[in-house]
């Protein structure tokens, strides 16, 4: 059985792909790794979803993250933690960990941008597989030496 860590989303840094696309990359980080995190690429929609519940950026309509959260609040639902589980086949997977009204508790299988999303909304505990120490990186490869962030 694999072993977690308490996590953190230590940034979310907007890069430019090869297209010009805006997208983000994620550093998701265990306080036992120090300055190391798990960088995971996500698509510009899932950044700019971040960046909402962040307080980063506003959107006037809701979000498809903000609508799932509404719904889960509304079936007295509540999410209880995110896990970021596995490197499998250059693909991250996640687990959404969702209690419903009567105590039960349900996973869903889940892209981990979406678990993030959804738990920076929430205030949810988000936990990172330990076996996933091999893919962090040093967080200061993603600055540049004046603070300002890497954009290409």
């Amino acid at each position: 059985m694999a072993k977690y860590l308490k996590a953190e989303l230590v940034d979310l840094i907007e890069v430019l792909d090869a297209y010009g696309q805006a997208s983000g990359i994620m550093l998701i980080r265990a306080e036992e790794w120090g300055d190391r995190a798990v960088p995971i690429v996500i698509g510009p929609v899932e950044t700019l979803s971040i960046k909402k519940a962040l307080g980063e950026v506003d959107f006037p309509r809701p979000l498809s993250h903000d609508l799932f959260v509404e719904i889960l609040e509304a079936l007295g639902a509540v999410i209880e933690k995110v896990t970021i589980d596995a490197l499998v086949s250059n693909t991250y997977t996640a687990t959404i960990y969702v209690r419903d009204i009567d105590g039960k508790l349900h996973t869903f299988d889940s892209r981990p941008s979406d678990s993030i999303a959804l738990a920076v909304r929430v205030n949810a505990d988000i936990y990172i597989a330990e076996s996933l120490s091999n893919y962090a990186e040093d967080i200061n490869k993603y600055y540049k030496p004046l603070g300002g962030k890497v954009t290409d």
